[in-house]
């Protein structure tokens, strides 16, 4: 037998035992495709490479016949439209920045007194740091500067409470007389004067309120007890606020060094960028408002002592913290001095400090705020409303006193961000009414700073 032929004996009986195989287990009529007597499994599919442009399908499995045209475009053709996408795009988007807005403020809810007693100790720490840094230039460590400066301003709350306790308590059997000879007079106008009231339904009302006030007299009293919970509720926010305020004047370049340490390098500059900004609209929102607050005050009071109301000093510290809440707080502040007028000296004087009240707050709006508060750090008066009203619903009063600033700061530095994105320029813009230059002058300031270290002088033969 020659060699060749018993080389390729088994080669041929493995592959006719292969063929008769796969003819049992495929079924009939799959054995000849279009009469050529070529099983399918032993062909090959005819497939070519897809050009760029000009390309055929994959020949079809019925006949080998190409198929339509096709390019790289076709292939990358969605079956969505782009507006629905971009609207679904948009829409997750959002739906998870709500989300984590809600849980944020789930948790600044339940958190509210450390929330609004560090918020508080940055208002305080933003209002009191140039006498702090007077302290500490005059000779004193950074320690003792920021003890010397919170035990001034809590001397100094306490004087002004002192003050207004001891005025109150003073006046209180003046206000009992002219309270009782105004309400007579309120009266007698209403019933004799342009609007003709029946003065037996004024008395009538006068008696229903009475037994009103007498009948809620145990719902005022447990009013009262939980007023004094959040009183003590508030006494423990300011006591933290007043010790993180301390830290923040003693360590706030190494405690703001060490929040700007935990993002990465790339993003560094833009966030320490950011806080400059931040810092820059903090102070000179409040320190616009102090002055402004304080010039309200004193020609309200200054109105008040002209006419001769009472409570003159009471007033006048209302009107002061009045305006910290915009719009709203003013004009509180006003309406409670107009009624103190109208029950104590009567309907004209009443008129003559509304007209007084009027005419500081245009003042103010037009004039004090535009120069002083500037436009870096005033919003819309649509915007304030709304941010007012949403900060009281979370947080009563100190919501709403917060709330205008917080916002303030969180436009700007929006406005920041998306500049220094736009240009790649992480510089922080300069505001000549703020103090600008605070973290680098509490670099420079703080005793604890280390140089840094020059790099190794090469040598000659390197």
């Amino acid at each position: 037998m020659p060699a060749e032929q018993g080389e390729t004996r088994p080669e041929g009986r493995l592959a006719r035992v292969r063929t008769r195989t796969a003819e049992r287990l495929r079924p009939r009529g799959a054995d000849n495709e279009a009469g050529t007597g070529v099983p399918v499994a032993d062909r090959a599919a005819p497939t070519s490479p897809v050009p760029a442009t000009g390309a055929t399908r994959p020949a079809s499995a019925a006949g080998g016949r190409p198929g339509p045209a096709v390019g790289l475009d076709d292939l990358d053709r969605p079956a969505v439209p782009w507006l629905l996408r971009a609207a679904a795009g948009w829409s997750w988007r959002i739906i998870a920045v709500a989300a984590a807005v809600y849980l944020l403020l789930l948790l600044v809810i339940q958190l509210r007194i450390i929330a609004l007693a560090m918020v508080a100790a940055l208002l305080t720490t933003a209002l009191v740091h140039p006498f702090f840094r007077l302290l500490h230039r005059l000779g004193l460590g950074r320690g003792a500067a920021a003890g010397v400066t919170v035990l001034t301003l809590v001397l100094g709350f306490a004087a002004v409470i002192a003050f207004l306790s001891a005025t109150t308590i003073a006046q209180l059997p003046e206000l009992r007389e002219t309270i009782g000879t105004g309400l007579t007079q309120i009266r007698d106008w209403l019933s004799d004067g342009p609007l003709g009231l029946d003065a037996q339904r004024l008395e009538e009302l006068g008696n229903q309120a009475n037994e009103q006030f007498q009948q809620n007299r145990e719902r005022l009293t447990t009013g009262a007890i939980s007023g004094a919970t959040i009183l003590l509720e508030v006494l423990g926010g300011a006591l933290l606020g007043l010790f993180a305020a301390f830290f923040f004047l003693y360590d706030g370049p190494h405690i703001w060094g060490w929040f700007t340490r935990m993002f990465s390098r790339s993003v560094r500059d833009r966030v320490d960028g950011a806080g400059a900004v931040a810092w820059q609209t903090l102070t000179g929102y409040i320190r616009g408002t102090v002055f402004v607050a304080t010039v309200d005050a004193v020609f309200i009071g200054l109105g008040l002592v002209l006419v001769g109301v009472p409570l003159v000093a009471p007033l006048a510290v209302l009107t002061f913290l009045g305006a910290f809440i915009p719009i709203a707080g003013a004009t509180l502040a006003g309406i409670a001095a107009v009624l103190v007028a109208l029950v104590t000296k009567g309907v004209v004087a009443a008129l003559i400090i509304a007209g007084v009240v009027l005419l500081v707050q245009q003042v103010e709006g037009h004039v004090l705020q535009p120069l002083v508060l500037g436009k870096s750090t005033r919003l819309h008066p649509l915007a304030v409303v709304l941010t007012i009203t949403a900060g009281a619903t979370l947080a009563g009063v100190a919501g709403a006193v917060v709330a205008v600033p917080l916002v303030a700061v969180l436009n700007r530095v929006g406005v920041y961000l998306n500049q220094a994105g736009r240009t790649g320029d992480d510089t922080a813009p300069q505001d000549e009414d703020a103090d600008a230059g605070h973290l680098a002058d509490d670099a420079a300031d703080n005793d604890d700073t280390v140089a840094p270290t020059p790099p190794p002088a090469r040598s000659g033969a390197e």
